[in-house]
């Protein structure tokens, strides 16, 4: 069930080092079965995000449109940036409550409910946007060289590998280049910040710099990065080993899509915001989930 080509991201390793079942849940069953009603639910369970996650990609989304504005001559207000967002995030909450209505039309027990756009998330939000749109720093940027917004859903092909691993914008000054990188859900360590700024570099010349804002508790923080050849080189081989795990974990599945060997998450926080839980045994009590497992695998 491995897919022809390899597809790594963050967003798919982070999900397995959660919960195996859940990665092969959404990765494999869903991707394999999408024209089955089965994988039509999956698909739709998974694309349903809570109000904070959705708040968090709206930032992006909202500060992406301001460079792109920015680089065209339009200077947004505060006030213009506050109706952007709420515009956008509202947006979202809409289509999150279209996806929940389709998912409940399944008849399934689910925990999705319909959401209204809250106001303290909102000013949250735009708080968050100002603050990094007025940083010094981040206006230097701007206002020096050329700078261009990259679509988070560019992707690169390393080796047979497909990567998503994209800066959110190239900036051109006139002596190097800088990958710039937005990390919304906190401040990374300095092992993963390096080995993040590592696989950015893919995208340019090797020389590049990488500045990474990272968010944490509704204050920004910067980090300028260079790599070096070591790093690189480090960062690569963990992305194959990652790559490793996933066709390691699929193969756990067999040809007859049996989940009983795919191991459940390490820990009930895993499970208490999970998308398909509802299709998982940890909705009967995790620790007894966790013995029937332990006892199935030592068949």
């Amino acid at each position: 069930m491995f897919p022809h080509q390899p597809i790594w991201s963050n967003t798919r390793i982070n999900l397995l080092q959660r919960c195996p079942r859940a990665f092969v849940l959404r990765y494999g069953l869903a991707q394999l079965s999408k024209h089955h009603a089965q994988g039509k639910l999956l698909t739709l369970a998974f694309q349903i995000q809570t109000p904070w996650v959705l708040m968090h990609q709206t930032i992006r989304q909202v500060v992406l449109d301001f460079v792109e504005d920015y680089v065209n001559g339009t200077i947004w207000t505060k006030g213009l940036l506050y109706s952007r967002f709420k515009s956008d995030y509202g947006e979202a909450i809409k289509k999150r409550n279209h996806l929940v209505r389709r998912l409940q039309s399944y008849d399934v027990p689910t925990t999705f409910l319909s959401a209204e756009p809250e106001h303290h998330l909102i000013d949250m939000g735009v708080e968050a946007c100002w603050n990094l749109i007025e940083r010094p720093d981040f206006i230097q940027l701007l206002k020096t060289g050329s700078i261009e917004r990259i679509e988070p859903t560019k992707s690169i092909l390393y080796g047979n590998i497909r990567m998503y691993c994209t800066p959110d914008f190239i900036h051109y000054g006139s002596s190097r280049t800088s990958l710039i990188k937005l990390n919304l859900y906190g401040r990374p360590s300095k092992i993963e910040q390096e080995r993040q700024a590592s696989l950015l570099t893919i995208h340019e010349s090797h020389e590049s710099s990488v500045i990474q804002f990272s968010l944490k508790q509704r204050r920004w923080t910067v980090k300028i990065t260079t790599p070096v050849k070591s790093q690189r080189t480090q960062a690569m081989m963990l992305m194959k080993q990652d790559v490793e795990q996933m066709d390691s974990m699929y193969s756990q599945v067999g040809t007859n899509n049996d989940l009983s060997l795919v191991p459940l998450a390490d820990s009930y926080r895993s499970c208490m915001n999970c998308n398909v839980r509802f299709l998982c045994p940890t909705r009967y009590g995790y620790e007894n989930a966790k013995v029937e497992q332990r006892a199935l695998m030592c068949l």
